[in-house]
């Protein structure tokens, strides 16, 4: 009576999987009458019939005397989903046979429906999240490509005998051309900040040159006002080196200012910092900046700093805008680690100020700054490959180009780049990202596999946060973003043209390696070509490689301390195929150089450096190869 009332049902079966009892909150359950159940299997009647292996393993435990427990999905006597909570046990007669198997159910219907929309909605989420980021990337792309031949333009005209008159007509186009860049900029920062995704430097800087800068770029647009921009105010012990990311910080202060100078008519601007806390490592550094101009109510002032937040639609049609740029610097404030605040009175004026403590830092911290002017000719008697499919972003690149005295020849996409480098020797190459045919990607990793190591530099209009990890990855050297800024254009070109090819691959393998988030590193796509839809395969050979291969490359490192060149080379042979299996891209180039030092007797120089990118990128390429196919696939 016990059995056959209690609240979690109650099935036996015996050994041919023939129910031979269920109390009475199964049948509930499952919706059947004990008549009904009775001689029946219970695999027949509640399993689907992806479920045998499930079964299987059951009785197996069963035979070896052990009890289990687990979820299986199942259908009631209506054809209905459910999910049950089994715990199943052996049943054994008076002689210690076995003689079929008891298990207690759970209906945990309710819980499992809502464990999967809850599954369901974070992947709804997670791909809207990713349609939101590939729409802003190509968003960024299509505005970018034509602002790129519209400032270059602007700059290639800037260059000419102007009147007055069309001067004038040139600055405004550079004005519009960069306000609308910082609109672009913007979206794309909170698009960043929305996915975790914005990342801060951590660099030596002078916090007094940030705050000159940030002053300089709106005193002409203060003066023209007739604003006083003379009241600005420093801490007298503000260290001379400060780390944190100035780049950003910038950004803090220009989108103040801009603001402060846009909202007054009449009055000031004032621009204060000081030290509020001066510790043995660190500075408490306090900045602010105040105006005289509109103000707002303070019931506005709770809101100013979300997204899209603007007083009045006529202020916005007045002063424009689009109410993200207070959104961005509190993001960024915080990112930091400081706090972000507001006092404001309508019709008297704003304070807006941050607090940020910033860690000491030592000459030694900051950047290097190398001053480069390009002589007219500084490119004479180089050759440079221009792959693009659009024509406008050609002939910029390429005016630039030529004006320095370079030879220039273009290709539409990465398969004419791909021709034309087989038969005609480059210094260098620009590739586009997105094309059609084939894309700066293929072709790149193709270059790279065929052993030419001639300098690509990526040129594109993707802006998205990864996007140079990405290029560096598939065999890529440098990457520059559109619109193209001369200056370093000029610099990035002059670097992989002038200097030390392998130490400058050296550096960007270094970085790419130290990037956690790299992603790209290997493609699996000719493995399963060759497999031809079986997965079995392919999560076979992965597994081979990522038991075998760090095991070879040890054995190739051994050989070089032992000096044994020949017999490194073999191993680097080996493990050409393998490389070669994956398409692991960083190292396509780089095992040909160790097996052809081994094999050819080769100057061995770039060896120590050679190995050990080769043991670090495996290294990486295994973790990620067991994340993909998670430990639990492998054999």
């Amino acid at each position: 009576s016990i059995l056959a009332n209690m609240k979690i049902g109650l099935l036996e079966v015996d050994q041919e999987g023939k129910i031979t009892y269920a109390n009475n909150s199964f049948c509930y359950m499952s919706g059947y009458t004990m008549p009904e159940l009775i001689g029946q299997k219970s695999a027949e009647l509640f399993l689907f019939n992806d479920s045998s292996d499930l079964e299987k393993e059951m009785w197996k435990n069963r035979e070896m005397g052990l009890a289990d427990a687990y979820e299986v999905e199942t259908k009631d006597k209506n054809g209905d989903r459910k999910w049950w909570l089994v715990s199943g046990a052996p049943r054994f007669n008076d002689k210690a046979e076995l003689v079929g198997s008891i298990g207690i159910h759970l209906d945990v219907t309710d819980q499992k429906v809502q464990e999967l929309e809850l599954v369901e909605s974070r992947i709804e989420a997670e791909q809207s999240a990713h349609s939101k980021e590939i729409f802003l990337a190509n968003m960024s792309h299509e505005i970018r490509t034509p602002m790129n031949a519209i400032m270059s333009m602007a700059n290639q005209l800037a260059k000419t005998n102007l009147e007055p008159q069309q001067e004038f007509y040139l600055e405004t186009i550079h004005t519009a051309s960069k306000s609308l860049l910082v609109i672009i900029n913007d979206v794309l920062d909170l698009s960043k900040i929305d996915a975790g995704k914005l990342s801060l430097e951590n660099i030596g800087f002078n916090l007094i040159d940030v705050l000159q800068n940030a002053m300089q770029v709106i005193t002409h647009k203060g003066e023209e006002k007739g604003l006083d921009l003379n009241n600005f105010y420093f801490d007298g012990n503000i260290a001379k080196v400060l780390m944190g990311d100035p780049y950003r910080l910038n950004q803090v202060l220009l989108n103040l200012m801009t603001n402060a100078v846009k909202f007054t008519e009449r009055g000031s601007v004032d621009l204060n910092c000081r030290v509020i806390a001066d510790k043995p490592d660190s500075q408490v550094i306090h900045i602010s900046v105040k105006d005289t101009g509109i103000g707002m109510d303070a019931s506005f002032v709770k809101h100013l700093f979300e997204k899209f937040s603007q007083e009045y639609e006529s202020v916005s049609r007045k002063y424009g805008g689009t109410g993200l740029g207070m959104s961005i610097c509190k993001e960024l404030v915080e990112q930091m680690g400081g706090e972000i605040s507001v006092e404001s009175v309508k019709g008297v004026g704003s304070t807006i100020s941050f607090v940020v403590e910033f860690p000491k830092g030592i000459s030694t911290d900051m950047p290097e700054k190398i001053e480069t002017q390009f002589s007219e000719e500084f490119l004479v008697g180089k050759k440079v490959l221009v792959t693009d499919d659009n024509d406008l972003n050609r002939l910029v690149a390429s005016i630039l180009l030529l004006d320095f005295g370079a030879t220039v020849m273009v290709a539409e996409n990465g398969e004419i780049a791909l021709e034309m480098i087989s038969r005609e020797t480059f210094d260098v190459v620009l590739m586009d990202i997105q094309m059609p045919v084939m894309n700066g990607y293929e072709a790149t990793k193709l270059i790279r596999k065929s052993g030419n190591d001639i300098p690509i530099i990526a040129l594109t209009a993707s802006a998205i946060k990864g996007e140079r990890e990405k290029c560096i990855a598939c065999g890529m050297n440098d990457y520059i973003t559109k619109p193209i800024n001369e200056e370093q254009f000029l610099k990035t070109i002059d670097k992989w043209i002038t200097k030390d090819s392998e130490s400058e691959m050296n550096i960007e393998m270094e970085n790419l390696l130290e990037n956690e988030g790299v992603e790209g590193l290997y493609d699996l796509a000719g493995l399963r070509a060759i497999s031809k839809g079986r997965e079995a395969f392919v999560k076979k050979m992965v597994d081979m490689f990522c038991e075998q291969t760090p095991i070879t490359v040890k054995e190739m490192i051994d050989a070089y301390h032992a000096n044994d060149l020949e017999q490194m080379g073999l191993i680097a042979h080996k493990l050409k195929s393998n490389i070669d299996n994956l398409s692991i891209f960083p190292l396509l180039r780089t095992i040909r150089d160790i097996e052809a030092i081994g094999r050819e007797n080769l100057d061995g120089s770039s060896l120590p450096t050679l190995l050990k990118d080769t043991e670090a990128v495996i290294t990486k390429v295994v973790e990620q190869l067991r994340e993909e196919f998670k430990e639990e696939d492998f054999a």
